[in-house]
């Protein structure tokens, strides 16, 4: 049977298969409020929206063979294991999986995707902004136009380029290699750890590897966190590589708020030592009250380095 060809069931009718949304409704209406009338087209539409409480049980009364998926789904690992879960294919409108399908899932045959590589060139555009506007010193901007206009006043901004600067990525996934090719017109001396990365990767793209995360720290004027969050990485980078980093460096995270020791990320920022550009932390959303929050000088943007 080609893949073109629809499957009928045995009394010759089209098979629409049974289709769930275990989104909430602001993921619905971000992903799929153009496209529902299609998906009926094509399947059964049910809707058990994580909005609530009860949500494996509720698909498992509904029964689907396919699941659409996105950030709030929780882990699904107790639906996935029931004799009675007849789900095969699971459509994950965002990013990583890790923390809504069980590997043992694809391990026995069942597939799942997700939205690829699309995030990674818009994820690395953004990682530059972070990076030209701490090192410009764009927050300190409003309060030098408000003041009166002295040549001492605009030279307390502090301004730096990233031109010439050694730059250092931890991690080397399709982010930190989008991020590469952006920053090449500014820089070659471009290095980076990841315990997931070949350093033959690395080098096919003109990075110098670094054999431990400390050395990449240690050596970097600019330091980008795109490594992906894993138990194995989570809190990999500590007080000590944080400490690594020289006087008025750049630390910049597009990846995810857990891979850094928040607090001592806080003391190191707050003291004046290093500056810092977040997209993401570890307990969001931001909000007033977080120690983040409170760092002066620092470039924060509300996790929107995705498309």
């Amino acid at each position: 049977m080609s893949q073109s060809t629809p499957i009928r069931s045995s009394s010759n009718h089209l098979h629409r298969p049974r289709l769930a949304l275990a989104i909430s409704a602001d993921e619905h209406q971000i992903f799929l409020e153009s496209h529902l009338e299609r998906l009926k087209a094509v399947a059964q539409v049910v809707n058990a929206a994580s909005d609530g409480e009860n949500l494996i049980e509720r698909l498992l009364n509904h029964a689907p063979e396919i699941l659409i998926t996105a950030w709030s789904t929780p882990w699904l690992e107790l639906l996935l294991n029931q004799p009675t879960c007849r789900v095969k294919y699971i459509c994950h409108l965002t990013g990583s999986v890790r923390t809504v399908v069980p590997k043992t899932f694809i391990e026995r045959g069942g597939y799942v995707t997700n939205w690829g590589v699309l995030a990674n060139a818009a994820v690395a555009e953004h990682a530059l902004l972070l990076a030209l506007a701490v090192l410009r010193n764009l927050p300190a901007w409003p309060r030098v136009i408000a003041s009166p206009r002295t040549i001492s006043a605009t030279r307390a901004v502090s301004t730096r380029c990233l031109t010439g600067r050694r730059v250092g990525i931890h991690g080397f996934g399709g982010v930190a290699q989008a991020l590469v090719r952006l920053l090449r017109p500014f820089t070659s001396a471009i290095s980076s750890y990841s315990a997931a990365a070949p350093a033959e990767l690395m080098k096919s793209h003109g990075v110098e590897p670094c054999s431990t995360l400390a050395q990449l720290f240690a050596q970097s004027e600019v330091l980008f966190e795109c490594e992906a969050l894993t138990p194995a990485t989570r809190h990999s980078v500590s007080a000590s590589e944080l400490a690594l980093l020289c006087d008025h460096a750049v630390f910049i995270n597009v990846a995810r708020g857990d891979l850094v020791d928040e607090a001592a990320l806080v003391r190191e920022a707050s003291a004046g030592r290093i500056r810092v550009a977040l997209d993401v932390i570890a307990s969001e959303p931001l909000t007033p009250e977080s120690a983040v929050s409170g760092i002066e000088g620092a470039v924060l943007s509300p996790h929107i380095a995705g498309p």
